[in-house]
């Protein structure tokens, strides 16, 4: 099981690679919002290898997260920003958006320092954005403007988001309890995890693949 464990480890570690080297070979045709991902992308890596470097040191590393946090959920809420067209879908997205950093920001100072799991702001992030993810599919399917889903690269990367954020949620919320425990069930649902990770970089890969060009209705 150790085996096993290692292997879902490491292929989680390096599955976000792949959409990175999709999205560098395809920057010609990127648009804004997969610009977007390409800097998350970016980003995601170089905390993973600064973490790792400081793990190799044995020093704690949970504070590279809180600042990564922030990150990620600015740049999905830019994301949601652009896919959503009404001026009230907006003003929300950068309501909520300044709300999550202020929020993040009292989170670390007063509740979670820099060196615990922030499991507050974590948890908080994939409620917004599994709530921004379910309104965009609502968006689409109430409007009807796309054929073929299959072909929507706005359909795979929504889906990344919200099965993602929606499959880590339980775990964010309990991290702090499970981190206190020795036990084997916390390796069991890191494995679950990394799982998640390599489902939601996967349907990313889709995404930066296929055209922005959406087959809508006329």
């Amino acid at each position: 099981m150790e085996d096993y464990f290692d292997i879902i480890f490491k292929t989680a570690q390096m599955s976000v690679y792949i959409p990175l080297a999709i999205a560098v070979f395809r920057f010609r045709y990127l648009d804004r919002i997969k610009w977007i991902l390409l800097v998350l992308l970016v980003i995601s890596v170089g905390v993973a290898v600064i973490a790792r470097y400081l793990w190799t040191l044995q020093e704690n590393n949970l504070h590279l997260l809180h600042f990564y946090t922030v990150a990620e959920f600015c740049g999905w809420s830019m994301i949601y920003y652009f896919l959503y067209d009404t001026i009230l879908m907006k003003r929300l997205i950068l309501f909520l958006g300044i709300g999550f950093v202020i929020f993040a920001i009292l989170n670390s100072l007063f509740l979670q320092d820099l060196t615990t799991f922030n499991s507050n702001s974590r948890s908080l992030e994939s409620i917004l954005l599994v709530l921004l993810s379910i309104g965009y599919y609502f968006k689409i399917f109430k409007e009807k403007k796309i054929i073929y889903l299959e072909r929507s690269d706005r359909f795979w990367l929504n889906a990344a988001s919200l099965i993602y954020f929606s499959g880590s949620f339980l775990l964010f919320g309990f991290s702090n309890l499970l981190l206190q425990s020795n036990s084997y069930e916390i390796k069991e649902i890191w494995v679950i995890h990394g799982v998640f990770l390599i489902v939601h970089y996967s349907l990313i890969t889709i995404g930066l693949w296929i055209k922005s060009d959406q087959i809508v209705s006329l």
